[in-house]
């Protein structure tokens, strides 16, 4: 069996569970310029081997950032946005990957808030890291 990456894998799987109970766009680390004022980036994705004697096993994390730009609001849109994101991705959620694939667990490993005040738009941030257990089977 040779070792593939399994961040690939639940970046898949993030990006549709994330469009399915945010509701907003979903990009991989970069955004476009033209961008809506709320969005979501999953970036900092990384994978450490756990010694494993049946398949190739990783703790996998990965950052979900929910921005949220404008004037007039602060923490709250991007609070909510982070509820409905905790509310469908928690440790009661069943990761489906493709075959080869087993997700043992759901962890999500901290919530960090971030703003930035600028005269000419306001920027609040939500960052949610998560971490799975993936194996790779076959």
């Amino acid at each position: 069996m040779i070792m593939k990456n399994p961040a690939i894998e639940i970046k898949k799987w993030l990006v549709s569970q994330l469009q399915a109970y945010s509701y907003i766009d979903v990009y991989d680390a970069m955004v476009p310029d033209d961008a809506d004022g709320e969005y979501i980036v999953i970036s900092a994705r990384t994978a450490s081997p756990i010694d494993n004697k049946t398949g190739y096993s990783h703790e996998v994390s990965a950052n979900i950032d929910i921005v949220t730009k404008g004037n007039g609001f602060g923490f709250k849109r991007a609070e909510q946005i982070a509820e409905l994101v905790m509310g469908g991705i928690n440790s009661d959620t069943i990761v489906t990957l493709p075959a080869g694939w087993d997700c043992k667990n759901v962890v999500m490993a901290s919530i960090n808030n971030l703003e930035d005040l600028d005269p000419f738009g306001n920027t609040f941030r939500v960052i949610i890291r998560y971490t799975f257990v993936i194996t790779q089977t076959i």
